[in-house]
């Protein structure tokens, strides 16, 4: 299924396509060459007046620009998110010299990240434009890049972080610092308005509101909708492209959301027990991750403390998860948006588009027969919508499977001892630490990183077996390792035998004894 058929989904929902209001990032290379533009600063005051009125505020940031209460980090949406501008606002945080960029391609359903960096001269010829998706933006963001963006009802590090609910006393003390120097201050002076952040209404709808029906997104709020939107039709893409989808698309749309029973009822009878007994164990390991997530959020947060109130329910999307990776091969540990990687949270507010709808349309589209089924089910044991898709579901992958046999999963683990030597998120490591994103270090030659860890340079921690030991933990707040992901507990470990193992008995004594 091509492009046109996408698009044709977008408009039956009534999801706009072109977006006139917001320029792209073509157009913002265009500003900052046709005008001659050297600086952040010059570059936030011609952004148009959209992006700079609709925007949130991070005082805590694990991207590759920091950020803090007073000197925040800037993060422009304007009316529909197609283009996400940020930047920050100390000359001593990493990532000053330049704005980062996120772009949702139209055409290709796919988020692009740039870096336009500045010289410190100011001398517009001497600016640095990154390609799409460079070494340091994918070393957080992934491929295929996805934003990185808590689910409601938190945004830890977010100004308003709790859904539904005011500023805490930690985060109205930063607000008013920045308040009071964002007026004359180089780069913060062009946000429209910035002074509704101090306000309890920015984030809660008054009393007369609530009475009168009227609802208040937050700006977190806001960008969660439309990112997440964005990220059902970055899915869809992919699941569309998968040669399974058409035989399993009743199958998907069941298992998005249609309340019509266990994925396993959708196949062909002869593989319905063992297709239930994987999809338990499918079950327990994502209630394992959503756990590790949540706890992981509470200590990211700055009002952890403070009680957070959410009367939406977790979505997961854990049966469709299950069937895109068992039957179509896919991998759907990047689908989330969250910090947190391998984790299943796909929580939204209501005004954002789900993949249940999308699907639907998809679906209903070459079978006229569902939409008249759905308009009038009874949600009884033998309701038509779901009796329909049962049935054309078997049909259809008895006829997959007798072209296609079962086969071994694509997805199977790799080998426990390989990754033990050489675990995957050490990646992340080569990544930034070579591209410039960090200081560099031989993460990609483990001779050679052998010979640091234990060496005499010192760190705030000690040496740099024991910096690096003590920034995979918890402990390490916004500066913990690898940046961009909050390792799993079996990740830290794996990382941490594996530094553990390149280093001397003598060095790994002393670090083991050091952290007792």
């Amino acid at each position: 299924m091509g492009g046109r058929k996408i698009l044709v989904v977008w408009a039956t929902l009534g999801i706009a396509t072109v977006h006139a209001r917001t320029p792209g990032f073509d157009a913002l290379q265009h500003l900052v060459e046709s005008k001659g533009i050297g600086s952040v600063e010059a570059l936030v005051a011609a952004l148009p007046a959209d992006l700079r009125t609709h925007y949130t505020l991070a005082f805590s940031s694990r991207s590759l620009q920091t950020a803090s209460f007073e000197y925040p980090r800037a993060i422009l949406y304007g009316t529909d998110a197609s283009l996400v501008v940020t930047f920050n606002g100390e000359s001593t945080q990493r990532g000053y010299g330049a704005v980062e960029t996120m772009e949702f391609d139209q055409s290709t359903n796919a988020f692009i990240f740039r870096e336009i960096a500045f010289a410190p001269s100011g001398d517009p010829s001497a600016n640095i434009i990154s390609g799409p998706n460079p070494a340091r933006c994918v070393a957080c963001h992934g491929a295929p890049a996805r934003p990185i963006w808590d689910e409601p009802p938190t945004w830890p590090g977010i100004y308003g972080e709790r859904y539904g609910a005011g500023l805490s006393s930690v985060e109205a003390s930063g607000i008013r610092a920045f308040l009071q120097l964002q007026p004359t201050h180089a780069r913060y002076r062009y946000l429209v308005d910035a002074a509704r952040f101090a306000n309890r209404s920015t984030y809660v709808p008054s009393t007369q509101l609530t009475y009168n029906g009227a609802t208040v997104e937050s700006p977190n709020a806001r960008l969660s909708a439309l990112l997440a939107s964005f990220n059902v039709r970055s899915i869809l893409s992919e699941l569309m492209a998968q040669p399974g989808f058409g035989a399993h698309r009743y199958a998907l749309l069941a298992a998005a959301g249609a309340n019509c029973g266990a994925p396993a009822r959708f196949y062909p009878e002869k593989a319905q027990a063992a297709i239930q007994s994987d999809y338990e164990s499918f079950q327990r390991l994502t209630r394992t991750a959503d756990k590790r997530e949540a706890e992981s959020k509470i200590l990211r947060r700055a009002s952890r403390d403070q009680a957070v109130r959410w009367a939406g329910e977790t979505l997961e999307l854990e049966a469709l998860r299950f069937v895109s990776e068992r039957s179509l091969g896919l991998s759907t540990g990047h689908w989330t948006l969250a910090l947190e990687r391998a984790t299943y949270d796909f929580s939204a507010p209501e005004s954002a588009l789900t993949l249940a709808a999308a699907l639907f349309e998809i679906v209903a589209g070459q079978d006229g027969a569902l939409r008249d089924l759905a308009a009038y089910r009874d949600f009884s044991n033998h309701d038509g919508y779901c009796d329909h898709l049962r049935q054309e579901s078997r049909r259809a992958l008895a006829a997959w499977y007798a072209e296609h046999p079962l086969g071994a999963p694509a997805w199977a683990a790799p080998d426990q001892a390989s990754a033990a030597m050489h675990p995957g998120s050490i990646e992340s490591c080569v990544s930034c630490h070579s591209s410039g994103a960090a200081p560099r270090l031989p993460f990609s030659d483990p001779a050679a990183l052998a010979k640091q860890l234990a060496g005499d340079d010192r760190y705030p921690h000690g040496r740099l077996l024991d910096e690096i030991l003590f920034r995979l933990t918890p402990e390490a707040g916004a500066d913990r390792m690898p940046r961009g992901m909050n390792p799993t507990p079996g990740e830290q470990r794996e990382l941490e035998t594996y530094f553990l193992s390149l280093a001397s008995p003598q060095s790994r004594l002393a670090s083991q004894q050091s952290r007792r």
